[in-house]
């Protein structure tokens, strides 16, 4: 936050001093000097890097099979086909997203949809939710209504939408 708020800063000393000397053909976001300084860039990478190995021990006292989401989606899956009523009843495909939330905030950590990064497509929790939403639905309890069918756009709009903004904001 100190770093953004210091590129604020010479930005707006900048265009105060353009507009004072009346500089012609400024384009805003072609500047140069506009670019950080290779201290900060340096900082900011260190730090990056930091958050990242941070990241990666943060399950490391949890079960395997209690932080991968797969696993996870699994055992719901084997639930609901052996008691589908009490399934459908517990409303799980409505708390799935908020269950999966941290884990797929983890796996996003580096995604950036600005920079060339991973298609979220690609994305191992994208992949692991598509199979669990598009899996057949037990011939006991067909439904038309199968919260599980959303798990998918629920965790999108939980997770991911309010990355999205909050890097937008930032940009």
């Amino acid at each position: 936050m100190k770093l953004l708020k210091t590129c604020e800063h010479r930005r707006t000393c900048r265009r105060q001093l353009r507009e004072r000397s009346q500089t012609a053909g400024h384009h805003e976001g072609m500047s140069s000097d506009e670019e950080l300084a290779l201290t900060e860039v340096t900082e900011f990478q260190k730090s990056k890097d930091n958050v990242l190995e941070e990241s990666k021990k943060m399950f490391e006292d949890v079960r395997a099979d209690c932080c991968d989401i797969r696993k996870i989606l699994l055992k719901f899956q084997e639930r609901k086909e052996k008691f589908p009523d009490s399934y459908c009843d517990a409303y799980i495909g409505f708390c799935l997203p908020k269950l999966l939330n941290p884990l797929v905030r983890v796996q996003l950590i580096n995604w950036s949809p600005l920079e060339n990064s991973t298609d979220l497509k690609e994305m191992p929790w994208f992949r692991a939710v598509e199979g669990f939403s598009d899996a057949k639905k037990p011939s006991e309890s067909k439904r038309d209504d199968d919260p599980d069918e959303e798990v998918l756009p629920r965790v999108i709009e939980k997770t991911i939408l309010p990355k999205i903004t909050g890097i937008l904001r930032l940009s």
